[in-house]
């Protein structure tokens, strides 16, 4: 079991030294012990992977190792977005799916995702059982090419399906008078051509940066926030462009630039998307958000008499709110983005496209609506710092530690409460606040912070530095 511990969505390592094909075949074993043990491993699995080094190579070896174990594979035929596995998983009444991907985490990583029938993340339970059958069997493997002899492995598109569902969640009338000019960034990952072909009907002009095949990503890691973006940014300056979009590694979360070519934090798109959602669409119900989230969603679901329901980070647990019927639209400061009557999973590739949406419905640039909805909710001024450590760091402890002497004032601020839903959050008086909390899957201790003015925000962020550097747990 050493060295495989699935984290906040899934189990990710260093290729060659964590991440190594007899590893692999330990997990897939693990996996496919489990689906025996749940009686459904006769329904199948769909298998997939991202653009990473050898992620293909390595859903092969996944896909081996479960036509061994007499469970039938659907293996994408292609590299694809992740949610296309919780689509198929979902839509194919299959047991589940498995992703080789590491998300937006640096070139060296990489990952396996399990995914439930219902198309979403498996839940801790799932993947602590799963951890549980490692290295309790023998490994048992076929060669793919068996496999497809024995009509074990069947290669197959997993992406056209998906992308059908994705338009029916669109006003198709609105989507056909856009004629927007967008740049967009699938950071060298799998979102290449995908917002094209979905908005092939429209009259939108579709520029692609960073879009061929290239498994170091540029030398930037594959994460939709700002400072990944600076090409997008300048393109869409310089191209007069109406919107920039970026998607990470696996396309499943998104990052914006307005026409303006200013980045737009993951607070402000998830606050304009709930507000037009809710205004534009319809939709209600409840809202979910990761305690790293900040404070305008809460505002606008006051607004509307809707209930929100604050998360640990891991879009796992908003997707179990989802199951539960509970909220109709969730999120997460990553920026990803998920949508109940879609599927209970984050998807970039659909929050992209309702921008489109509301941008043509709207007919108002991008920056205006966002000074609309802060005009009325509130300017949100966000950043996140990441400090690399030798190793990991005891939540708990640190938990502990914080929460049992917490700061009188954070900023200058005096602090209103402490949340310990996922790490320490100091909320302050005016709504600003700081949350400490580890990565789940780096040797990270992650700093978040958000205020109304931008000189309290950099306050913040300096004390929170200070504190996490002192943290020795």
């Amino acid at each position: 079991m050493e060295g495989i511990k699935f984290g906040t969505d899934g189990w990710r390592g260093i290729i060659a030294k964590d991440f190594t094909f007899f590893n692999i075949d330990r997990v897939a074993q693990a996996i496919a012990d489990y689906y025996r043990a749940q009686g459904t491993g006769e329904k199948g699995l769909a298998v997939g992977y991202d653009n990473r080094f050898l992620s293909f190579e390595f859903a092969r070896e996944v896909s081996e190792v479960l036509a061994g174990n007499g469970i039938p594979v659907r293996l994408s035929s292609r590299s694809l977005p992740t949610q296309c596995i919780s689509f198929a998983a979902k839509h194919k009444d299959l047991a589940g799916g498995i992703m080789i991907t590491a998300s937006h985490n640096p070139p060296e990583f990489n990952g396996v995702k399990i995914k439930c029938p219902f198309g979403g993340s498996a839940p801790a339970q799932v993947t602590d059982e799963i951890e549980s059958f490692l290295d309790k069997s023998r490994i048992r493997k076929i060669s793919l090419e068996e496999g497809e002899r024995k009509g074990l492995i069947r290669k197959e598109d997993l992406v056209g399906e998906y992308l059908e569902k994705v338009g029916s969640f669109l006003d198709e009338d609105v989507i056909k008078r856009a004629h927007l000019k967008i740049i967009y960034d699938p950071m060298f990952g799998v979102g290449t051509g995908l917002i094209e072909r979905l908005l092939a009907f429209s009259k939108c002009r579709i520029t692609e940066i960073h879009s061929t095949y290239n498994p170091g990503f540029g030398g930037i890691n594959p994460e939709p926030i700002e400072e990944n973006l600076l090409s997008l940014k300048e393109k869409v300056r310089r191209e007069g462009a109406d919107l920039g979009i970026a998607t990470d590694g696996d396309a499943d979360r998104v990052g914006v630039v307005d026409e303006t070519g200013t980045y737009l934090n993951p607070h402000q798109v998830f606050s304009l998307l709930l507000l037009y959602l809710i205004e534009e669409k319809g939709k209600k119900g409840g809202v979910a958000k990761t305690v790293s989230l900040g404070f305008q969603p809460e505002r606008i679901a006051e607004e509307f008499g809707l209930p929100l329901q604050e998360t640990p980070v891991g879009f796992k647990h908003i997707c179990e709110k989802m199951l539960k019927g509970q909220v109709f639209f969730g999120g997460e400061e990553s920026g990803g983005y998920g949508y109940r009557d879609h599927l209970p999973e984050r998807d970039g590739l659909l929050s992209s496209l309702l921008l489109v949406e509301m941008l043509t419905r709207k007919e108002k640039p991008l920056s205006v609506i966002l000074k609309e909805m802060e005009d009325r909710f509130g300017r949100s001024f966000f950043k996140r710092v990441d400090l690399k450590r030798e190793g990991l760091i005891n939540k708990e402890k640190m938990v502990e530690e914080f929460s049992s002497c917490p700061p009188s004032f954070v900023g200058g601020i005096a602090v209103k409460e402490v949340k310990t839903i996922d790490g320490v959050k100091f909320v302050m008086e005016d709504g600003s606040w700081l949350l400490l909390r580890p990565s789940g899957t780096e040797p990270k201790m992650r700093v978040y912070a958000e205020s109304s003015d931008k000189q309290k925000l950099a306050r913040i962020i300096e004390e929170g530095l200070a504190m996490a550097r002192k943290i020795n747990v």
